[in-house]
């Protein structure tokens, strides 16, 4: 690399920088806000001292026959890419989902899967054993009671949600909303993009909803090739929004959190992804991520219509901290 083409992706970081540290500012919204939120967003108790589905009881009988409605031209799209078989960027060694073909007989073939699927690679969803702080999880659950090695989580696992989820979705396209391919990675999105999308498309998140937050991170990593480090996604100033709106998951093609994130770290007394812990903690909202959003969007564009069925469950694995997934969204 040529001195020239070093100093313009220097300058190319510190804009981006001052980007987000500009949009962290004119948000209002500052750690210390943060910290009040993990005490007044929580949703301990609301619905019973043994509860592990968080707001994803909101999904009522009577939300899903209404969901049902929904369904006009019975058009189905996966909203997962294939998973991950090669080490890039944004597949390290760990992320990498190994298939093995164990035999091929004269009748049948059997193979073999491995995978770690949390990250920034494979679709799939959390389980509130899977993001705590200060030693308890979801409804005051103690992490040293409850999550082992040996036996995985004994409170807060994927098992809570065995019988799957069918629900209302509402897609926010951020692109279309901002007149380009994509979000650039990087870029903090604020509650008043979320809402902007509202009055654009004449939709919005409501309680037992699973929110899809698209970017366009799939069509970017076909165009420039994968990435990771950087990461267009919610921001802290969405948190209120989220509280108020009481969706069951927050999905996203890339992972939840804006990233990089100057001012949020460490020395503001924040650990690990801060939206992930405030939703998964506090509020008892799940996350769906790394989803293929590119033919749901193509789809919703075309019969312009935001909001549509989905549906996705978890492997039945005991004491799992979260699953691959295959949400479907209907039409």
């Amino acid at each position: 690399m040529n001195r020239r083409n070093k100093l313009f992706l220097v300058m190319a970081a510190l804009l981006a920088t001052a980007i987000v540290q500009g949009q962290s500012r004119n948000s209002g919204v500052t750690p210390a806000d943060y910290a009040r939120w993990k005490t007044e967003f929580r949703n301990w108790g609301r619905w019973g001292a043994e509860d592990e589905r968080g707001t994803s009881n909101l999904i009522t009988p009577a939300k899903i026959v209404s969901v049902a409605r929904l369904v006009k031209t019975g058009e189905v799209v996966s909203l997962a890419h294939a998973v991950p078989q090669k080490v890039v960027a944004d597949v390290p060694e760990g992320a990498v989902f190994h298939r093995k073909t164990l035999s091929v007989g004269p009748n049948s073939a059997l193979d073999n899967y491995q995978v770690s699927y949390h990250g920034l690679s494979t679709a799939h969803m959390d389980a509130f054993c899977h993001q705590f702080a200060d030693g308890q999880m979801y409804n005051g659950f103690s992490i040293a009671e409850n999550v082992t090695e040996e036996g995985g989580c004994k409170k807060g696992s994927v098992m809570a949600w065995r019988d799957g989820i069918v629900t209302r979705a509402v897609l926010y396209d951020m692109p279309q909303l901002k007149g380009v391919e994509w979000i650039e990675p990087g870029t903090p999105i604020t509650r008043a993009d979320l809402e902007a999308w509202e009055k654009k498309a004449g939709v919005k998140a409501g309680p037992g909803d699973v929110v899809l937050l698209y970017i366009g991170r799939w069509k970017r990593r076909a165009k420039e090739g994968p990435w990771a480090g950087q990461v267009s996604g919610y921001f802290a100033d969405t948190l209120p929004w989220v509280k108020e709106r009481e969706p069951a998951f927050l999905g996203h093609d890339f992972n939840i959190d804006w990233n990089p994130r100057p001012g949020w770290g460490a020395a503001e007394g924040i650990v690990g992804n801060p939206i992930h812990q405030m939703i998964m903690k506090s509020m008892g909202v799940n996350i769906v991520e790394n989803l293929d959003l590119e033919r749901a969007v193509e789809t919703a564009r075309r019969l312009r219509r935001y909001e549509f069925m989905v549906t996705f469950a978890p492997l039945p694995v005991e004491g799992g901290t979260g699953s691959p997934v295959n949400p479907l969204a209907i039409f």
